[in-house]
């Protein structure tokens, strides 16, 4: 037996194949071997018995060519089991298993079958496909034909007699069995919409029951005739999935009369109108398109020509138009089935008493008091009342626009702001009153493409140049009567309606805002609530934050003041819900947006809650893959900040933990995060630099040498030469073999204007340092009779003169230094910013770019910014070279640990994108933690020490927030789907005197059952997913009481 049997054996399937197949005939004894066998026992009373063996191979004797073309048959004789290779289903048939012994099975013990080898058909299925085609071929033509049939009917045995005895076969049935037309009729008298062909003797000519003279009953039972049936003159249309279909239709007129309308209702059939309808659809039909919809975005008129060419493709038939029939009700549709599910016919008041936001799908994690909160939530103490605060996003989309295609008067919405979208009505009445006193705050942070966009229209021919939301933030849910149309770009006045019309769907009292422009838009927030009419601003705590994405664009306080990352009580929110949201619905765009207004409203209400109930869908495997996610980053995230607190003297710790509670229980604090020292400037180190000339001159400490160019000057302005060096050496490699006569002529004009500058440069060099020219002769001999270019030109810096052993005035090092210490921040802020750059562009060209024109310009211009960025980083490795040489003669000490050499793998984004992590697990690269070229001693060092055990401190409590709200929002959903079962239990539960039909009052009840089975269903499930998670109130960084964070001080 083998010595470690769980461990796989290479090759496994290899070494059968060298003993069985009967093409290695060249292994005359082959070696035996031990190999695993699986037998497997089955019967019908006992379930199959699986027993993992193994079987040593004996080698066995060679067999001879023509034995090779025999079929051999299976191994059956080893006590009647089937031998399998471990590739179960891929049974070789071709081998030769007689030889094998039972007496050589060792039976034994697999805890785990093992992996599947994939080879053969299952590896490469197209290929062995290939072989069939003919196969394949032949038998679709087969079908063409009457097959082996004979001709007659399969029923009655009447025989093909040419025009006046014709046979048909339906195309919808399995089966494909010839009928007369009585007998086709006879059988088909409950399927009218299958599609059926006849045979003339030479082929399958397509026909329809229509013209066969198949009628259908209305308001009886299947074969029960209507004693006074009212036919209609030239049938009636039916819309169904396989086609457009004319069928005989027989109204009921006898004393069981019903309207048409119900009467075609009760067969399944959807009115094309509501008197006199000539034409509908089947529910089958609209079922279909409406879940295609919103799997594929397809728009109605593509699906009605698919419907055209799936009833004749050839164009030669006339077929009737009903598309605007059709999309009069695919919208009735959607909206009866939006009433359906929220009760509106179990509700005494009916549709017409729906209130604002009733029939939307609410997120079942989000805080709904009375309804998933638990009893004195209000009450609860400082360490938990945070779990209870909703999380909402405001975001607009300019894609989701709409033409003026119609008006509100031609097209009336049906919703009415039952759902997500605001009651229209009132939106304009309230854009009347307030759209022109509510003015648009100039920006006191960054350009915002928000702010800016807030009074550029659409263009021409636009009524509503995007879409603006709220939603919920962490669920990416859309909440009820939160979204509304832009008139004007991102307005404070439209996103401030969207917003105080959800807040007033029964929120909790603690909100947590995120918005791009959060620090503008909540800034005046609570001054312009004062003018609206009365709304629940009063009621509310409003936290503003900014999406972690959009951060790194806001001005450096608001990084600080507005962030996810460092605010307590968000767990590991990132806000930017709603772009996600944005990118589900945007396939819509193109078709919505050349709907009437009502049209387009009722559309997105549908879309937006499928949206919203997909995501009810996997709620259970989405949480439980998230909680398992924080639970293990809660554990790293808390070590790594002990080990980091336990590396720090206890005082400066203390200090820390005291300020940094301070800020978080007031803002206006000083906020520890921030750093109060800037970046090292090129143009300050420069007027330094001037100053101290100008003083020396003043108080005669050295004489003028030149009369416009001191010495500092002379240093600055050969760091500038060679920035114009490095320039023109790349854009010289740029140009290719095809470069142009002009693109070269113009490369030869620039490098013979720098050469010029070099040379008068140096004429001024030699006064300042005249050992410089020793050093150009000693270089002129040394290369010979090469004439000297701009590119070949050497400065001789001191740090050049340093590196070749050579001495320089130490004064002219010192300001060499100054200047490349400032030149290397510079430059590394030039990489920042690119990086950030490349980030925006990334998201800009996912989010917006359509077309292979547009993908290449973007690729071209995400290209340049990366040669920018290699560029600027190349750049900064020279400088740091130089000022590594410049050190060896003026002993600066640990600026090589704030300047650190820059590496490929340091070039990567601040936030989560570019296949990085986020704040709360990521690996910053070096490049973000810069505070200044001197922080390394004193204060700075401090600062900086502070500022990353503040994060460090602050990535641990988001982690272990997450982990308690995670635990909290599965606790909220439980509680909301059986609240929901009740609901629907109460329903069925009811009289219902105010139906009068009491088969109507049994669907009702039998609906509300179902619903309530879903809701019961839904419990069951999420609960069965999360009884193997891991405890929330286990392990590392887990909840020790009331303290829920840790605090090590």
């Amino acid at each position: 037996m083998s010595t470690q049997p769980n461990k796989r054996r290479r090759n496994r399937r290899g070494d059968f194949d060298d003993v069985l197949l009967p093409e290695s005939s060249a292994l005359a004894q082959p070696p035996q071997d031990v190999q695993r066998h699986t037998t497997y026992e089955a019967s019908a009373s006992a379930p199959t018995v699986v027993t993992r063996g193994l079987v040593r191979l004996p080698a066995r004797q060679s067999r001879t060519d023509s034995d090779n073309d025999k079929d051999i048959p299976l191994l059956s004789s080893l006590h009647s089991a089937t031998l399998a290779p471990d590739d179960e289903g891929e049974q070789d048939s071709d081998f030769d298993m007689h030889w094998i012994d039972s007496n050589f099975v060792v039976d034994e013990d697999v805890e785990a079958p093992e992996k599947k080898t994939r080879t053969g058909a299952t590896a490469n299925p197209l290929l062995y496909w290939g072989k069939d085609i003919n196969v394949y071929l032949r038998e679709l033509l087969r079908l063409e034909g009457p097959a082996d049939l004979a001709l007659q009917c399969s029923c009655c045995l009447k025989s093909f007699s040419g025009p006046t005895q014709l046979l048909y076969r339906c195309c919808e049935c399995q089966n494909c069995s010839l009928y007369c037309a009585a007998c086709l009729i006879e059988n088909h008298s409950s399927e009218p919409f299958h599609r059926i062909k006849e045979w003339n003797g030479s082929f399958f000519s397509p026909t329809t029951f229509f013209d066969l003279g198949l009628r259908v009953q209305l308001n009886h039972l299947h074969g029960e005739g209507c004693p006074n049936p009212e036919s209609l003159l030239g049938g009636f249309v039916v819309l169904h999935t396989n086609g457009i279909h004319r069928v005989n239709i027989d109204f009921c007129n006898c004393t069981r009369v019903q309207p048409r309308v119900v009467q075609l209702l009760r067969s399944r059939l959807f009115p094309g109108t509501t008197e006199y309808p000539r034409s509908g659809a089947t529910f089958a039909l609209l079922e279909f398109f409406q879940l295609l919809s919103f799997m594929s975005k397809i728009s109605a008129f593509e699906f009605y020509q698919t419907l055209l060419r799936r009833t004749d493709n050839t164009g030669t038939v006339n077929l009737p138009d009903r598309y605007s029939t059709f999309l009069r009700m695919i919208r009735e549709w959607r909206h009866l089935k939006l009433l359906k599910r929220f009760g509106r016919g179990h509700d005494p008041s009916g549709p017409s008493g729906t209130r604002v936001g009733e029939c939307a799908v609410l997120c079942p994690a989000c805080p709904i008091p009375r309804v998933n909160l638990p009893e004195g939530w209000e009450n609860a103490p400082s360490h938990e009342s945070w779990l209870y605060s909703l999380f909402v996003g405001i975001d607009a989309n300019f894609r989701l626009k709409r033409l003026k295609t119609s008006t509100d008067e031609r097209d009336p919405g049906l919703n009415r702001g039952y759902a997500y979208f605001v009651n229209d009505t009132e939106f304009k009445r309230y854009l009347d009153t307030y759209g022109e006193v509510i003015p648009d705050d100039i920006s006191t942070c960054n350009n915002h493409d928000a702010i800016k966009s807030a009074s550029i229209r659409g263009g021409k021919g636009i009524d509503a140049s995007g879409t603006g939301k709220t939603e919920c933030a962490r669920h990416d849910m859309k909440r009820p009567v939160s979204v509304g149309d832009l008139q004007k770009g991102e307005r404070y006045v439209n996103m401030d309606y969207f917003f105080l019309s959800s807040m007033g769907q029964n929120p909790p009292r603690h909100v947590v805002v995120s918005y791009d422009i959060a620090c503008q838009w909540g800034r005046n927030l609570a001054k312009r609530c004062t003018i609206y009419p009365p709304n629940p601003y009063t009621n509310l705590q409003i936290h503003f934050l900014v999406p972690k994405f959009h951060l790194p664009a806001h001005r450096p306080d608001c990084r600080f003041n507005f962030s996810f990352n460092y605010t307590p009580g968000v767990g590991r929110t990132d806000g930017e819900a709603p772009e996600r949201g944005w990118a589900a619905i945007n396939n819509v765009a193109n078709s919505t947006k050349e709907m009437g207004p009502g049209s387009r409203r009722d559309t997105l209400d549908d879309h937006f809650g499928d949206y919203n109930w997909r995501k009810i869908v996997i709620i259970a495997s989405t949480f439980s893959r998230k909680l398992k996610e924080a639970i293990k980053y809660r554990a790293e995230q808390v070590e790594a900040f002990e080990a980091f607190d336990l590396a720090l003297p206890v005082e400066d710790t203390t200090e820390w933990t005291r300020v940094v509670q301070t800020w978080e229980a007031d803002g206006t604090q000083p906020n520890p995060f921030a750093t109060a020292y800037e970046n090292v400037s090129e143009s300050r180190v420069r007027l330094e630099l001037a100053r101290e000339d100008e003083a020396e001159l003043r108080e005669d400490l050295t004489a003028a040498i030149h009369e416009d160019v001191p010495p500092s000057r002379l240093i600055a302005q050969g760091l500038e030469l060679e920035d114009h060096q490095r320039v023109l050496l790349r854009d010289t490699r740029a140009l290719g073999a095809h470069s142009t006569d002009l693109q070269r002529s113009k490369i030869l004009e620039r490098s013979n204007r720098l050469l010029r500058k070099l040379e008068a440069w140096a004429g001024i060099q030699v006064l300042y340092m005249p050992g410089v020219a020793a050093l150009r002769a000693k270089e002129e001999l040394k290369g010979g009779a090469e004439p000297s270019t701009a590119l070949n030109f050497n400065l001789w810096l001191p740090s050049a003169i340093i590196t070749e052993g050579g001495a320089a005035d130490a004064k002219y090092l010192d300001y060499e230094w100054r200047l490349r210490t400032a030149q290397a921040h510079a430059t590394l802020l030039e990489v920042r910013r690119n990086i950030i750059l490349r980030s925006m562009m990334f998201r800009s060209k996912d989010k917006y770019i359509r077309g292979q024109r547009l993908l290449t310009r973007s690729q071209a211009l995400l290209l340049a910014v990366e040669q920018r960025i290699k560029a600027a980083a190349k750049k900064y490795n020279e400088i740091r070279a130089a000022l590594k040489s410049l050190n060896t003669a003026t002993r600066y000490s640990g600026w090589d640990t704030v300047l650190k050499e820059l590496n490929d793998s340091d070039l990567r984004g601040l936030t989560a994108d570019e296949g990085g992590f986020g704040e709360g697990r990521r690996n910053l690269s070096w490049i973000w933690s810069m505070y200044g070229a001197d922080a390394v001693d004193g204060e700075e060092k401090q600062e900086a020490l502070r500022i990353e055990w503040c994060k460090a401190r602050a990535r641990a409590h988001r982690w272990q927030e997450e982990c308690l709200l995670l635990e909290e929002e599965m606790r909220r959903c439980i509680a909301f789907f059986q609240f929901q079962a009740r609901r629907w239990e109460e329903w069925a539960g009811s009289s219902y005197d105010h139906v009068r039909d009491g088969s109507v009052t049994i669907g009702l009840r039998a609906y509300a059952f179902r619903r309530a089975a879903l809701y019961r269903q839904l419990v069951v499930s999420c609960s069965s997913e999360w009884a193997t998670l891991p405890s929330v109130h286990e392990g590392i960084g887990a909840p020790n009481g009331t303290q829920y964070r840790i605090e090590l001080h």
